[in-house]
């Protein structure tokens, strides 16, 4: 269910200048799909059999989702471009692996989620005989990234229950993503106002950034009140570091050593 009403409006596919938008937002999640590889490293890192399961699973979704825009992109009959830099950095992978489930599932997984089920779902033209079939592989698509952010979620909550202090750099990462996020619209700020879909862009750009701050909020790591710009940038600054900690940090694997505990048995 969509939390965001165009209003009916809906591109054109027999427009060059919808085709071109469509070709812009759909190679961003091609590239996204196609990072489903770093799930490997994921699995070699998991920490439990339960994480390990999830990321086995997760690596299967995410190359069969590669497979569905590829056919999506072979219907419409467009070819895919790079994907934007903005877009390269949100989902680069974390080594460390209390940054991977927030940034990568909870947040940037919802808010790629907001793309697919509020903006694809609903913009697409039911009157093109293509529609139903693209809508039923992004129903697809829809349902199980829902399954990827309750996971990041659940594990973001794991982590700040156990260490408390992750709030920090959690909250200032998150006011980052939320700054940086929207310079991928920019592309097509010229033509907004005068086109029927993107005229909404402002709008849904602002209903994005509210669900994703009132999400923080629930996990806990953002306060009810927004702090002031000193607590910001000592935030921002620590997650920074964190993340480029996480750049160079090397995974390690352990369940070989607590395999026997994982299945209930006593070493």
């Amino acid at each position: 269910m969509s939390d965001f009403d165009f209003g009916g409006d809906a591109f054109d596919l027999n427009s060059a200048e919808d085709r071109e938008i469509l070709q812009f937002v759909l190679s961003q999640a091609l590239f996204g799909e196609a990072t489903g590889v770093y799930c490997g490293k994921s699995l070699y890192a998991a920490t439990s059999l339960e994480a390990a399961r999830f990321y086995l699973r997760q690596a299967r979704q995410e190359l069969n989702h590669l497979e569905l825009f590829a056919e999506i992109f072979r219907t419409l009959e467009i070819t895919p471009k790079p994907a934007h830099w903005v877009i390269k950095v949100l989902s680069a992978h974390n080594n460390y692996y209390p940054l991977k489930v927030f940034m990568e599932h909870a947040i940037g997984e919802g808010m790629v989620l907001d793309i697919f089920r509020d903006v694809m779902m609903q913009t697409l033209p039911d009157s093109d005989p293509r529609v139903p079939e693209i809508k039923k592989k992004l129903a697809v698509v829809c349902r199980e990234e829902e399954e990827h952010i309750a996971w990041g979620e659940k594990e973001t909550k794991r982590f700040l229950a156990e260490s408390p202090w992750l709030r920090h750099p959690y909250y200032g990462l998150l006011e980052l993503q939320l700054s940086v996020a929207p310079i991928v619209t920019r592309a097509f700020a010229g033509r907004a106002a005068q086109h029927k879909v993107l005229r909404h862009l402002p709008r849904f750009v602002d209903h994005v950034k509210a669900r994703v701050w009132k999400q923080g909020q629930e996990l806990g790591f953002v306060p009810a009140v927004r702090p002031g710009l000193g607590y910001r940038l000592f935030a921002m600054t620590w997650g920074v570091l964190l993340f480029i900690r996480s750049q160079f940090s090397r995974s390690t694997s352990t369940l070989e050593k607590t395999y026997l505990t994982e299945l209930g048995f006593t070493p």
